[in-house]
């Protein structure tokens, strides 16, 4: 009885907090990242020229940009239902949060060689990840009812599940279908983030 009198309650605010800051410095970076090329022709058709060699690294500052936002909204999501942590809940989101981080570096990686295999697995691989830690974080929270802020309706559970898992799924496909049509991949990065503004279940849970 006199250790449970002591036993701390983590709430779930700073680690959302610390969420919050990575996410904002990572979609900065984004920007950052984002270089004019040198001018040397100042005619219009030099402009026409240098934005010409922007293009690749304006659509995967974007598509990146985007997802990231999506990432952030499921990730503030959990936490209207999860509203305390624990050791492992934290480790979990650590886990998420460092992977987060490695998009700015593999989205210059693929704006760098966009139609390569490699770069495209490079690229695909982080945004699965980033899915898939985010979903085991979740998975655990709502598993441990000491940790749940509210309840869990059925529905939300399983729409939540589907949009969690889909992004690595289709990445996955884009993956597989780069070693013979790399081009086919950048359409599947572009449209992946458009599933997610398709009206579902959640959005009635929402004000």
């Amino acid at each position: 009885m006199e250790e449970q009198k002591h036993k701390l309650a983590l709430r779930s605010v700073r680690l959302e907090a610390l969420g919050d800051g990575i996410f904002a410095v990572a979609m900065t970076i984004l920007t950052v990242e984002l270089k004019w090329p040198e001018l040397k022709d100042t005619s219009w058709q030099g402009f026409v020229n240098a934005f010409h060699q922007l293009l690749p690294g304006l659509l995967c500052y974007i598509i990146s940009f985007i997802v990231l936002g999506i990432m952030w909204f499921g990730h503030r999501m959990i936490f209207e239902y999860i509203g305390k942590t624990n050791r492992h809940f934290i480790y979990l989101g650590i886990l998420f949060y460092m992977m987060v981080c490695l998009v700015p570096l593999s989205t210059r990686f693929l704006a760098e060689n966009a139609l390569q295999w490699g770069t495209i697995f490079v690229y695909g691989l982080n945004l699965s990840l980033c899915n898939l830690s985010l979903y085991m974080q979740w998975t655990y929270g709502i598993k441990h009812a000491g940790l749940l802020e509210r309840e869990l309706p059925p529905e939300v559970k399983k729409e939540a599940r589907f949009l969690f898992l889909i992004s690595p799924v289709v990445y996955t496909i884009a993956i597989i279908i780069s070693l013979w049509f790399p081009i086919a991949s950048i359409f599947i990065f572009v449209a992946t983030p458009l599933l997610y503004l398709i009206p579902n279940k959640l959005d009635k849970y929402l004000p």
